[in-house]
């Protein structure tokens, strides 16, 4: 548990430096640069997540982001930062687990050319 929460809260630090690198914002301010349409949608997939429906935000993301643009890549860290802020209660409703978290960022990830991102933000999968 004590290491789930670490690699976490590395998730949302390494989340701001990409946001940083690449869209020179801070991570609180992302969405500001978001059209309405893509804050609302954002919005909705976290609002799904929060609701116990991770699997089903997921599903979402993944038909959202099979257009790589950087408002979809914005869309998907936004998300998976969120992600990272839910207690292990709140994946066990959901019938979620941090290997499924994983996995689903992993491919994410993948989409834009980031591989190897992952082992960043989770760790090697090795271990």
């Amino acid at each position: 548990m004590f290491e789930q929460d670490y690699i976490m809260r590395q998730i949302k630090e390494i989340t701001a430096v990409i946001a940083k690198v690449v869209f020179n914002a801070k991570v609180d301010k992302s969405f500001e640069t978001l059209q309405e349409v893509e804050k609302q949608k954002a919005y909705t997939l976290i609002e799904q997540m929060n609701n116990g429906q991770i699997k089903e935000a997921v599903e979402e993301l993944e038909k959202l982001t099979e257009e790589n643009t950087i408002e979809n890549l914005m869309i998907g860290l936004s998300f998976y930062s969120h992600l990272s802020d839910l207690d292990e209660e709140q994946f066990e409703l959901a019938a979620y687990t941090f290997a499924q978290g994983r996995r689903d960022f992993e491919r994410f990830a993948n989409k834009f050319g980031w591989k190897g991102v992952t082992d960043l933000y989770f760790g090697n999968d090795d271990d």
